[in-house]
């Protein structure tokens, strides 16, 4: 542009001519796409956090169901190309809170997932429906989505679909306990379900302080005729103050499908658990025996629910020691057999 027209360009911006700042100001415009049918899925793509050598990829939407918020989870990718053992991890909270980002007394469990993918996995952490959203199965529907999820986008994420682990928590290990020993039993998932395709089987299974005899947990509310409270988990089973749906306890306890088909098993329980008392590890551990089924039952003394011990130092010893044996039998069951 020549001086002399510069001049007067200045002089109609300072004095505010909104015709020119319009004209120098206004992008060139792209057509607004418009989709032939109502778009649920969010179109933003994630961004993805680089911790030491892990790629974590949060808040990927794995299920999209109508009245419904999306259900999603966070991906940590370990370095390198190729395809690694998968691990998914379902949280606890009694079935009514939690999240895929905090679990137990860990201060930043997304390090502890971290560093589980740092030994070559790639962990998914997920969030699910919730007592408050909708009452079971359908939060063992969201894991069971995960699942096949992830298996049809292994190519994309660098997943050996042959080599899938589910590790929970808590209310998180009843879920994944029941993922592991319903595979393939369609009684629990909705009709039309998304990658029906694909497989929901896992080859390994670890819980912490898991429920899995539901009937000797809830024995008040299972007797028939008492009175209920229905909120917290309760109202996860379908409870009122009438009491519970006939059956429901039995149908969602773990222990009730254990078949010679399950994966191999890590158990790990507090034995001053008061919440879940240890014996609901036992009962499972003696079932899984019985069944054929290779598994395995770690004990750690003198702590309680979350590895809650007698001070600091007790408790950081015990949620150590979980992870460690958590971590190397994982790496023992998915990663030294391929």
């Amino acid at each position: 542009m020549k001086k002399q027209q510069l001049i007067p360009l200045l002089v109609s911006l300072l004095l505010g001519n909104p015709a020119t700042v319009t004209a120098m100001s206004r992008p060139v415009e792209t057509p607004i796409a418009v989709s032939a049918s109502a778009v649920r899925a969010e179109q933003l793509p994630p961004a993805n956090i680089n911790l030491g050598t892990v790629t974590i990829t949060p808040d990927i939407a794995y299920s999209t169901l109508s009245d419904y918020r999306p259900m999603l989870l966070d991906l940590y990718q370990p370095k390198g190309k190729g395809q690694h053992p998968l691990v998914i991890f379902v949280h606890g909270g009694s079935w009514t809170s939690g999240s895929k980002r905090t679990t137990g007394h860990f201060t930043n469990f997304s390090n502890v997932l971290a560093r589980l993918a740092e030994r070559g996995f790639v962990v998914a952490s997920v969030d699910y429906r919730l007592s408050g959203e909708a009452p079971f199965p359908a939060a063992l529907q969201d894991i069971k989505a995960a699942v096949r999820f992830l298996r049809a986008n292994a190519g994309k994420y660098g997943i050996d679909p042959d080599h899938v682990g589910i590790w929970g928590a808590s209310a998180g290990a009843h879920l994944a306990a029941m993922t592991a020993f319903t595979a393939e039993d369609f009684d629990f998932d909705p009709p039309g379900i998304a990658h029906a395709e694909e497989s929901d089987c896992v080859q390994a299974f670890v819980g912490w302080y898991g429920p899995y005899e539901l009937r000797t947990l809830f024995r008040q509310a299972s007797t028939p005729g008492n009175r209920v409270d229905p909120s917290g988990p309760m109202r996860f089973f379908g409870c009122t103050p009438k009491g519970c749906p006939p059956g429901v306890f039995a149908k969602a306890s773990p222990i009730s499908h254990v078949d010679a088909e399950d994966p191999p098993t890590l158990l790990i329980h507090g034995t001053n658990d008061t919440t879940v008392p240890a014996e609901q590890s036992r009962q499972l551990a003696e079932r899984l025996k019985a069944a054929g089924i290779i598994s395995k039952l770690v004990l750690i003394d003198n702590v309680s629910h979350d590895w809650t011990g007698q001070g600091h130092e007790a408790t950081t010893a015990a949620s150590r020691k979980a992870v460690n044996t958590t971590f190397d039998w994982l790496e023992k069951q998915l990663l030294k057999e391929k």
